[in-house]
């Protein structure tokens, strides 16, 4: 007798299923990990980015005009606010105990990009005595599916929320009461990753030995990527340089 189609299609989900169980990262103790460090430069002319005004609430807010999403580069070439991380890392490192908090402060996310466990519950707040209405997409390539609208009219107001993904990393945060307000969150299944700052440079440390695929993520230049090799107890050194025009 065949197995009907309801049957065939019940069997193939659980299949994925299980293996979607089985391919959740595992948290264990690491005990010959190794790291990776290198810097992160931009090379060429800064793009050209669009300047957005600060049209309401300007008692709040302040005056003038903003870039939403800035790329910020040093003086000697050094590129911050880059995610740099491994990619699929089955175990490892627990991630560290801390809480996730995103606030609004004078009609900005603060902070401006953070990494995030997947699936963790946010606490979000509004210092601000306006209305904000924090509203974040899930980015698929030129893709984006709204997470969750939330609305905080009171300053001080505070919520959770469960940052749960489907197949993005990139989460882009709105508010739909200021339109010039911008920020992201970077939602990984490991702790394996570093956020690059003012000096340009990143290490990420404990790292289980093994061949990698290393990624660095920018909001606005894009995606670079590189393999590297991780030695019981060695040292790594891997770069990246994003270029202008």
């Amino acid at each position: 007798m065949k197995a009907s189609t309801f049957t065939m299609a019940l069997v193939a989900s659980t299949a994925l299923a299980a293996t979607a169980a089985e391919a959740k990262y595992k948290e264990t103790e690491v005990t010959d990990g190794g790291s990776v460090q290198g810097a992160v430069m931009f090379d060429g002319a800064a793009p050209d980015l669009p300047l957005a005004e600060i049209a309401k609430d300007n008692e709040v807010c302040g005056d003038g005009s903003v870039i939403p999403n800035p790329v910020t580069i040093g003086a000697g070439g050094e590129l911050e606010g880059v995610v740099v991380y491994l990619e699929e890392v089955n175990e490892g490192k627990a991630w560290p105990e801390q809480e996730y908090v995103l606030d609004q402060q004078e009609c900005a996310f603060e902070p401006y990009l953070q990494v995030v466990p997947k699936g963790v519950e946010m606490t979000i707040k509004n210092s601000d005595p306006v209305l904000h209405n924090v509203h974040p997409f899930e980015i698929v390539g030129d893709k984006r599916r709204t997470l969750f609208n939330l609305a905080q009219p009171q300053q001080d107001q505070v919520n959770t929320k469960k940052i749960k993904t489907r197949r993005g990393k990139a989460v882009e945060l709105a508010c739909d009461a200021h339109a010039w307000m911008a920020g992201w969150l970077y939602v990984l299944e490991h702790p394996y990753y570093a956020v690059v700052g003012a000096d340009g440079t990143f290490e990420i440390g404990d790292i289980p030995p093994g061949d990698y695929n290393l990624v660095a993520w920018h909001p606005v230049l894009g995606t670079q990527e590189q393999d590297i090799q991780i030695a019981a107890g060695g040292a790594a050194d891997a770069s990246f340089q994003f270029i202008g025009n």
